[in-house]
C-alpha cells in the first residue's frame, strides 16, 4: 500500500533517543557494502521521508503510490510535521515508523548533527538508509546519497543569468531555510559563478531563510521595493521563493526589467515563463531520487543486494558517496513541452538504473 502519511506531533520515541546519541562513526567502503537480511515483500516497508511540509517534496508521493502497486510491498511517503525542518521532529517521525515495522528509508536530512546518529541506529539494527535531495557529510552511516548537485546547479543557473544579463550587473539571491543541508552548497555555487566575472557581475543582496509560501511574497515584495529598479537579475534556487517571484514580476510590469531564473515546476513559475515575465526556471529530480531509492531499497532487502565497495559514486556535497540524480534549465523557448508535466529528468533517472548492477552486488 503506497501513502501520503503525516504524522502528528504526538510521537512514539522507542529506543532512538537524540539526547543520549552518540556521534556517528566512520564507515569504510566494506562497512558501507554491508548486507542486511531478506525480508519477504509481505513484510518490506519503506518510508520516503520529506524534510518538511513543502510542495517541492510532491513527486515522492506520486512515486511511493506507483511502485508499491508495482512490486507488491508498502512504500509510504511521510512529511514531517515540522515547517521549519526542526531536526528533533524528523528524528521521532523516524524512530516512530520503525516501531510500525519500517525497515527500509529514504530521507531528506534535517540537521546533521541530529540525523546521522539516528542512521548510525538504524543501520547498526540492520535498517538501510539513502540520503536523499540532500546529503549528510562523511563520516556518515548513509548507504549513499542520490540527490541534485545543488552546488553544480546553482552555479550553472548564475552561470545561465549572467550570460543572460551581458555579463555584468547587480543581482540578488532567494534562498531556503538555513537548517537546510543544501542552502549553503547553493550559496557557494552562486558565488563561484560570480567571482569568475571579476567583479563584473556584483550581489546586490542575499535573502535567506524564506522557503515557506508565508515568508516568501513579502520578502521578494520588500527586495523589489528597496532594490528593485537597481537589479539586473535575481534568481532562486527554492520552491517558494520562486513562486512568489514569478506572481509578483507576473503582476508589476515595471520590475520586468529585471531578468529572474526559478527553481521547480510551479505553475505559477511555468506560465511567467510562457509570458515572458521572467526568464526560466531550473529542474531537478525529485520524481527519479525516490524511484531509483525505492528500487534499490527493495533489492536490499528482498534480494540480499549490498552497495558494491566497487560503485562509481563521485565525490561531492561532502560525502564520496553521491549519485547526482541530474538537473536543466528551461527558458522561455522550451517552457512549452514542459507545461502541465511532471518535473523530472528522465535521462539521468534511465542512466542511474540501468547501472544498478554497478552500485549493487546481488547475490
Amino acid at each position: 500500500m503506497g501513502t501520503a502519511l503525516t504524522l502528528g506531533a504526538a510521537l512514539c520515541v522507542c529506543g532512538l533517543n537524540v539526547a543520549s546519541a552518540a556521534p556517528a562513526r566512520s564507515r569504510s567502503p566494506q562497512q558501507h557494502s554491508q548486507s542486511f537480511a531478506t525480508v519477504s515483500k509481505s513484510k518490506i516497508k519503506i518510508a520516503i521521508v520529506a524534510g518538511g511540509p513543502n510542495v517541492v517534496f510532491a513527486p515522492w508521493g506520486v512515486v511511493a503510490k506507483l511502485l508499491s502497486k508495482k512490486l507488491g510491498i508498502t512504500v509510504t511517503f511521510v512529511v514531517p510535521p515540522t515547517p521549519t525542518y526542526a531536526a528533533s521532529v524528523e528524528t521521532a517521525t523516524i524512530d516512530s515508523l520503525v516501531a510500525k515495522g519500517y525497515n527500509a528509508f529514504g530521507v531528506f536530512p534535517d540537521g546533521e548533527a541530529a540525523i546521522t546518529p539516528t542512521y548510525q541506529r538504524l543501520i547498526d539494527r540492520g535498517i538501510p538508509v539513502f540520503d536523499l535531495a540532500g546529503c549528510t557529510t562523511d563520516p556518515t552511516p548513509a548507504d549513499l546519497c542520490f540527490a541534485t548537485n545543488v552546488r553544480a546547479s546553482a552555479q550553472y543557473e548564475t552561470q545561465v543569468l549572467i550570460k543572460a544579463m551581458g555579463g555584468k550587473g547587480n543581482i540578488a539571491f532567494l534562498t531556503g531555510e538555513l537548517t537546510d543541508a543544501n542552502t549553503i552548497q547553493r550559496e557557494d555555487g552562486v558565488k563561484a559563478a560570480l567571482a569568475a566575472t571579476g567583479g563584473k557581475v556584483t550581489m546586490a543582496q542575499v535573502v535567506s531563510n524564506i522557503d515557506t509560501p508565508s515568508a516568501a511574497p513579502p520578502a521578494v515584495e520588500s527586495l523589489l521595493a528597496s532594490k528593485g529598479s537597481t537589479l539586473t537579475g535575481m534568481l532562486s534556487t527554492d520552491y517558494y521563493p520562486s513562486v512568489a517571484a514569478a506572481s509578483i514580476l507576473s503582476k508589476n510590469k515595471q520590475f520586468q526589467h529585471i531578468l529572474f531564473i526559478g527553481q521547480d515546476n510551479d505553475p505559477t513559475v511555468m506560465n511567467a515563463i510562457a509570458k515572458h515575465a521572467i526568464y526560466g526556471t531550473m529542474y531537478q529530480n525529485l520524481y527519479g531520487q525516490a524511484y531509483v531509492a525505492t528500487m534499490w531499497l527493495y533489492k536490499m532487502l528482498a534480494d540480499g543486494c549490498t552497495i558494491s565497495p566497487k560503485a562509481p559514486f563521485i565525490n561531492a556535497l561532502g560525502t564520496k558517496h553521491f549519485i547526482d540524480s541530474g538537473y536543466f534549465f528551461v527558458g522561455q523557448s522550451q517552457v512549452g513541452q514542459y507545461i502541465g508535466k511532471p518535473e523530472t529528468v528522465p535521462t539521468a533517472t534511465t542512466k542511474v538504473l540501468g547501472e544498478t548492477s554497478k552500485f549493487l552486488s546481488c547475490p
